[in-house]
């Protein structure tokens, strides 16, 4: 980068206007300086030949007559002259005839060829001016003629008069004037970066102004201008109207800040809150989760978790419509953030699932605080398009003490009680517990962990066949269901359900399946020796964590049916529809793999929901429960929706299966409803599968 790029505006415009005034001030002195110093030469000169002129015709008569005496007077009268420093009168042959003062540069040889009047010689204190004296002869009246026609003959040179002239005085005349000549232009040239700079300054200070707010708003401050203090319109201009840009900024900047800080806002309300209800959302349920069973830990404050599940929210979800579901959990919402106390928590974690975290509270405090939220739900009635509807909420409570060591183990617990009080009857409230007596609220389910932890109790597990008989003829052969009973229990269902759920929590249902399966498949071949015809066909029913590890379950399986000599056809494997739709990706590739093998699925408890698996996963069988249509639907519209599952099996080439038939009237319709097998109490009672 050049030097005058670093130079900054003040100095450029400083140098702008300087730069031409020094070269316009040096030329106007140059030409005074020269034409005055010529012109004093010139004068001086003159005067020499003046002088010099003047003389030669006084000194002619003493040149030619020899009367040198008569010369003295006329020199000195001379030499009195300002700056003559010398005079002298030479002869014709060059001798001096006359002198007055001190010659210093007279040369007789060179002057003997002057013939007209100039200047002689010059050195730096004196000029010396030379002319001839010529002869000037007499007229008489007329011109002399010597011959007729014939011009009068030159005058002929009879000496010559020598000057010299003192030029010391014109020296520092010249001298003066040069100085005089320097200080005028000096002192122009002063009164002109004086002008210049306060133009320079006048033009750069507010430019400069401008720029340091330019770099103050490009550091971030906002807040930032700039005095109108230019000297011109055009600058005062500028300085108002970047005044008003950076005004306009900082407005704009605030405006946008603000809805920055508010979108910011939303966005963190949002992250951590339900948009349908308002209520905290799962992540934040977690994390007040989190905190709660840490402080339980580290101060013993210790507080209740509420697993909240609605009832019967599903009849009005698929009754009226999603848009009809949305509002009735609004509704419940706000029913819910009524009834709970400001220091508490209620979040909704999903679907129809609320959970509340009570703080500082007793066992007996949050169940009589848990069984208000739900008598309130059970009393609370929901209209839509003219219809009511009453619904109920199972919940399951946990105490925060410290006794679980983890927010995922509180969790599970908490989610264990709930499905207790689903399984119980519904619309009641199950608390958990880890062996601890004096619960009077305690549920079989809950009875039924206690007893048995995450052991699987195999002395006292007995399997049942249930069979499925074809509605119509031919009959393929002799299939059952294999159901799992505790017999130690004063509920076997209840207890059993609780055992499958904590298993399936500690990710121990394969090895019980597994030893189902194994069961299963001795007795088939017991069954094959004792009767040959029909064959035995069995269905497994399978667990979450079994459908995890599939393939490892199959492999089990394969080797089982291998050592048996149970042909795979025979094999049919159930899980349930609502955990397909869980693990879509886990499923559709056990399908697969148990379609390789060459068994059979069965997908159970098909409804409304999740009849599109049927054609995702292409199962062998759908079995269909009818109770569950009808309590959930009513009478009529479960059977029409039983009709409506059928045909769409049907026309997927797909067997289906009714479940769950308690009732005689509806045994005599399935056929019509397209059914192709039955399977409940009023078709063909379970039976011990044999040991």
């Amino acid at each position: 980068m050049s030097r005058d790029l670093r130079l900054s505006l003040s100095h450029r415009l400083l140098l702008m206007a300087m730069i031409p005034a020094a070269v316009i001030a040096l030329l106007i002195g140059a030409m005074y300086l020269i034409r005055t110093t010529q012109a004093l030469d010139d004068a001086v000169r003159e005067r020499g030949l003046a002088i010099a002129s003047f003389l030669a015709p006084a000194a002619e008569y003493g040149v030619i007559s020899g009367n040198h005496s008569n010369l003295s007077p006329l020199l000195q009268a001379v030499l009195a002259q300002r700056d003559v420093a010398a005079v002298a009168v030479h002869a014709r042959d060059g001798n001096r005839v006359a002198v007055s003062g001190h010659l210093t540069l007279s040369d007789r040889v060179s002057l003997r060829e002057v013939a007209e009047v100039g200047v002689f010689a010059s050195d730096p204190s004196r000029m010396a001016i030379a002319a001839p004296v010529r002869s000037t002869p007499v007229e008489i009246h007329d011109v002399l003629v010597t011959k007729a026609g014939a011009a009068l003959e030159s005058h002929p040179i009879v000496g010559w008069i020598y000057v010299e002239l003192d030029t010391r005085a014109l020296a520092a005349r010249k001298h003066d004037i040069i100085l005089s000549t320097l200080g005028v232009v000096l002192v122009g040239l002063l009164l002109t970066a004086v002008l210049a700079l306060r133009l320079a300054r006048s033009v750069s200070r507010p430019l400069m102004r401008l720029a340091a707010a330019v770099r103050r708003m490009a550091a971030g401050e906002l807040d930032v201008s700039v005095p109108d203090s230019a000297s011109t319109d055009e600058l005062r201009a500028l300085e108002t109207g970047f005044n008003q840009m950076a005004q306009s900024i900082a407005e704009a900047h605030q405006t946008l800040q603000a809805r920055v800080d508010e979108a910011t806002r939303q966005l963190a309300h949002q992250a951590l809150h339900d948009p349908l209800t308002g209520l905290p959302n799962r992540r934040a349920f977690e994390q007040a989760l989190e905190e709660v069973v840490a402080g339980s830990r580290r101060a013993g404050d210790h507080g209740v978790l509420c697993f909240i599940d609605l009832d019967r929210f599903k009849i009005v979800n698929d009754t009226c419509g999603h848009a009809a579901g949305d509002e009735l959990l609004r509704r419940i919402s706000r029913l819910l953030r009524q009834r709970v106390r400001a220091e508490d928590m209620i979040c909704r974690i999903g679907g129809d699932e609320f959970a509340l975290i009570l703080r500082s509270v007793t066992a007996e405090e949050a169940h009589r605080l848990a069984d208000g939220l739900r008598e309130a739900i059970s009393t609370f009635r929901f209209s839509w398009d003219n219809r009511r509807f009453a619904i109920g909420a199972s919940i399951g409570l946990v105490r925060i003490d410290g006794e679980l060591e983890s927010a995922a183990d509180v969790l599970v617990a908490a989610d264990l009680a709930c499905y207790g009080a689903k399984k119980g009857g519904r619309n009641r409230v199950v608390t958990h517990t880890s062996g601890r007596a004096g619960d009077g609220n305690r549920s079989n389910e809950a009875a039924a962990n206690d007893a048995y932890g995450t052991r699987i109790p195999f002395a006292q597990l007995t399997l049942y066949a249930q069979p499925m008989v074809a509605l119509a003829p031919p009959d393929p052969g002799h299939w059952v269901e294999i159901l799992l009973r505790v017999g130690a229990a004063a509920d076997p269902a209840g207890a059993l359900n609780a055992l499958l759920a904590r298993l399936d929590a500690a990710d121990m249902s394969l090895q019980l399946d597994e030893w189902v399966a194994q069961q299963a498949c001795e007795a088939a071949a017991r069954h094959a020796l004792e009767n040959p015809d029909p064959a035995l066909r069995f269905s497994l029913n399978l667990g979450r964590s079994t459908l995890l590890v599939g393939g490892a379950y199959l492999k089990r399986l394969e080797s089982l049916m291998r050592l048996n000599a149970i042909p795979a056809q025979d094999v049919v494997l159930e899980f349930p529809a609502t955990l397909a739709a869980q693990m879509p990706d886990e499923c559709e590739g056990f399908v697969r793999a148990a379609h390789g093998l060459g068994c059979r699925v069965a997908l159970e408890r098909l409804d409304g929901t999740t009849v599109g698996l049927l054609q995702t996963l292409k199962p062998d069988f759908a079995k269909i429960s009818l109770k569950q249509l009808v309590d959930s639907y009513g009478l009529e519209a479960g059977c029409n929706l039983a009709q409506a599952l059928c045909g769409t099996a049907n026309a997927l080439s797909i067997g289906t299966v009714a479940t769950e038939v308690e009732d005689a009237m509806l045994r005599e319709a399935l056929r019509d409803y397209g059914f192709d097998y039955a399977q409940g109490r009023v078709i063909a009672q379970p039976y011990p599968l044999a040991a």
